[in-house]
């Protein structure tokens, strides 16, 4: 789904609004491949293949759990698929297929930004740009509007009227849980890293929702924003993901169950073994060291001649 010029040029006309490129890396269609999944765990003996000190796994699972469960996995297994390397191969096309992300470093990065701003940041703004328009030149700007583009900012106007700065938050977090996993299964990350990397996420989460019917409502609706998927027509993605939530905690049992409204009410607990700020260290950019005061001039030399740190 590529974002033509003359989209642009239609919102520069029309709505005069400051266009951010909100379909940036549109392309990144989600889990175009899929690995094989895992054999379902049974209820009697749970193995949610996580650390069980902690609920960033439990978290984990259920942000990404209706992606998964598409593509054949299991959300009851953290990571979706076992360890072999039919998944490894499936996941390391996912991730290359619909993100690019072909190393480590690459998929930290992506959850870095995610984390940071994701794609609520040019929805905000576009948002904002449209609710200061005056409405009767709101709505005669969308009339000349058609397609995706006029799709598009009828979602814009739809998740700010709805969940407001909260809008396309569970959108980006949830999609972090999916990165977490594949990155995973594509031995990318430990199972321990993994489950370290949903903290932040699951902490926002928690701060601004209290329940996982709104997350996963707010996920869907981010959805049909990114996808300029009109939610009115029957049949279509959003339907279906819908449809498979709704499946999903109908059928999750009593113990165990997938989708535990208490997770809003709990501390998260992290792991002891390891600390998502560490692992984003990795990719953080450092700021340049500030030079001391003072120093002669044969310092200064030897400073000026000395190679700078790579930035990571």
């Amino acid at each position: 789904m590529k974002r033509h010029n003359y989209f642009a040029i239609a919102i520069v006309t029309a709505l005069a609004l400051s266009v951010t490129s909100f379909f940036t890396g549109c392309s990144k269609k989600e889990a175009s491949v899929r690995p094989q999944a895992s054999p379902t765990p049974t209820e009697e003996i749970p193995d949610f293949h996580e650390d069980s000190a902690s609920n960033l796994g439990h978290w984990g699972r259920a942000m990404g759990s209706v992606l998964l469960y598409i593509n054949d996995g299991n959300p009851y297994y953290f990571g979706g698929y076992e360890e072999n390397e039919n998944n490894k191969k499936g996941a390391i096309d996912v991730l290359s297929a619909s993100w690019n992300i072909n190393s480590r470093k690459d998929l930290l990065k992506q959850i870095k930004k995610l984390l940071d701003t994701g794609d609520r940041a040019a929805f905000l703004e576009e948002a904002k740009d449209m609710a200061a328009m005056p409405p009767k030149k709101l709505k005669t700007a969308l009339k000349q509007l058609s397609g995706e583009l006029l799709i598009h900012y009828k979602e814009v106007k739809y998740n700010w009227k709805v969940w407001g700065k909260r809008g396309l938050l569970a959108w980006d977090m949830c999609r972090i849980s999916h990165l977490a996993q594949w990155g995973h299964i594509a031995d990318y990350i430990t199972l321990e890293e993994a489950q370290a990397l949903i903290e932040p996420a699951a902490v926002k989460l928690k701060k601004q929702f209290d329940s996982w019917d709104d997350v996963q409502q707010n996920w869907l609706d981010g959805f049909c924003l990114y996808a300029a998927i009109d939610r009115k027509l029957n049949g279509n993605e959003y339907i279906n993901r819908k449809t498979i939530y709704e499946k999903l905690k109908k059928d999750q049992p009593q113990n165990g169950a997938l989708y535990d409204d208490a997770l809003f009410q709990e501390k998260i607990i992290p792991l002891s073994s390891v600390s998502y700020r560490t692992i984003l260290d990795e990719v953080a950019k450092k700021k340049p060291k500030k030079k001391k005061k003072g120093k002669d001039k044969k310092t200064q030399d030897t400073t000026a001649e000395a190679s700078p740190s790579p930035e990571v």
